[in-house]
């Protein structure tokens, strides 16, 4: 059971925000037509059958708390015949799917609301008059108003945003008649006036195929193109979500490889005792500074022959605590590595190993001293502990379903068809999932004595 949600989460993990990317790409910088199609439905089937298959398997697997889910997955990794003092092992696993869970949430986040800002925003399709001038060798004009009708404001000042029809009469390359033709368009600050102009695209030779005209060129040929959006529109869009998904990516700790214990690396037999917050002490330009400026975090707490030495985990430490309060094992870390945190693991007698980082001063201070040759055991292996590995259990039905509804608002929106719904519809999705999360957060405090007593419950690990 617990592989199959593993595998189940881990694709889930690298196919959603990819298929995800992919929609929000097309959708940015594909122009209209077949390929744009194909690869904005299908990015957006692949990210509903996620969708659906964590649903499907929730309901039939049942849900799980993350109490529970973390009491299984170290059931998972225990070795009952570990022997106590047990010698380090040669390698170290790593620790990639940890770090790719983190990024898809880091990438999947930012994307979404890019996503749904730009479908609530864009035209969704070409209009016919558009696509018969795209495929015609076109140009763009300015050309003066002959005629406005049909305005529509967005508010009641003169100023406001405003809809309107406005007449063109464009030159005939055939002969010396001028041809009408009529857009329709949006401008920013009140309708144009007669004998103002805009930028108009239309086909000297065939001037009977109509006119397309926007406030810009840009906008003229984005019509023309079928982009949803402008080109300026799309490349402040995309830098917008470069730069937050960086951001956020900024958080996670960068992924660790395996690793190969050698003879003068750090290691300290330690049993876990607790969890407690650690203060990062003021250093160079911030010794001077407030207390509050220094960093604060939660870590657990590991008892060895060095005094106590904490451990930052890639998990809850309120969680995790419980079940690993208790347990011996070796606290191991290369003394060469430097920065605020020093990448560590803990390998317990029990056959674990759990990732996590030691604070870089702690790890200074610890290493100082001279050290004998670390007890390396090239024969024994140990299997990575992985906390949130059965994260899709963990996940309640009503979230699911709100990330089902942001799946059918996006889908709407995919569709050729204009008006002030889509942004209700945009809002709706971007609004569904954290609705139900908050909802499930009123009812959490309710159910949290009988989450306490069916862990409490569970035979001890």
């Amino acid at each position: 059971m617990s592989a199959g949600v593993m595998r189940l989460g881990r694709c889930v993990t690298v196919v959603g925000p990819s298929a995800l990317i992919v929609l929000t790409g097309g959708w940015l910088f594909l122009g209209a037509g077949p390929v744009r199609t194909g690869v904005v439905w299908g990015a957006l089937a692949v990210v509903a059958a996620c969708v659906l298959t964590l649903i499907g398997y929730v309901l039939t697997a049942g849900r799980t708390s993350p109490e529970q889910a973390y009491a299984r997955a170290l059931d998972a990794v225990r070795d009952a015949a570990g022997r106590p003092g047990a010698p380090v092992p040669a390698v170290l696993h790593s620790s990639r799917w940890t770090w790719a869970r983190i990024t898809a949430v880091a990438v999947a986040v930012p994307t979404a609301l890019v996503l749904s800002v730009c479908l609530g925003a864009a035209d969704p399709d070409r209009s016919p008059t558009a696509a018969r001038i795209a495929d015609a060798h076109y140009v763009i004009k300015e050309l003066p108003v002959a005629a406005v009708g049909n305005v529509v404001r967005a508010g009641s000042s003169s100023r406001s945003a405003a809809t309107a029809d406005y007449t063109v009469r464009l030159p005939s390359a055939e002969d010396a008649k001028e041809v009408s033709a009529t857009f329709h368009t949006e401008t920013r600050r009140g309708p144009r006036e007669v004998g103002g102009t805009f930028p108009v695209a239309y086909v000297p030779e065939q001037p009977r195929l109509g006119a397309v005209g926007a406030l810009t060129p840009t906008e003229v040929e984005a019509q023309l193109a079928g982009r949803t959006l402008s080109r300026g529109s799309s490349l402040f869009a995309a830098v917008g979500w470069a730069v937050v998904a960086l951001a956020m990516l900024c958080v996670a700790s960068p992924p660790r490889g395996s690793r190969r214990v050698r003879s003068d690396w750090v290691a300290l037999r330690a049993t876990v005792t607790g969890a407690a917050e650690h203060v990062e002490p003021p250093s160079g330009s911030d010794a001077g500074k407030d207390a509050k400026s220094t960093s604060r975090y939660k870590c657990l707490t590991l008892n060895t022959e060095a005094g106590d030495v904490p451990l930052s985990l890639a998990a809850s430490h309120e969680r995790a605590t419980p079940l690993l309060v208790g347990r011996a094992g070796w606290l191991v870390w290369d003394p060469a590595a430097t920065g605020k945190k020093v990448t560590a693991d803990y390998v317990a007698d029990e056959g674990w190993q759990l990732p996590g980082r030691v604070p870089g001063a702690e790890a200074a201070r610890v290493a100082a001293p001279p050290r004998g040759p670390v007890a390396i055991d090239a024969g024994r292996q140990v299997r990575l502990l992985e906390f949130g590995s059965l994260w899709p259990r963990t996940v309640p039905v009503s979230v699911l379903l709100g990330l089902l509804v942001s799946v059918a608002a996006a889908g709407a929106l995919l569709l050729p068809a204009d008006g002030g719904w889509r942004v209700w519809t945009a809002m709706a999705a971007v609004a569904a999932p954290f609705f139900v999360w908050m909802f499930g957060g009123l009812l959490a405090p309710a159910k949290a004595a009988e989450t306490k007593s069916v862990v409490a419950g569970e035979p001890a690990a």
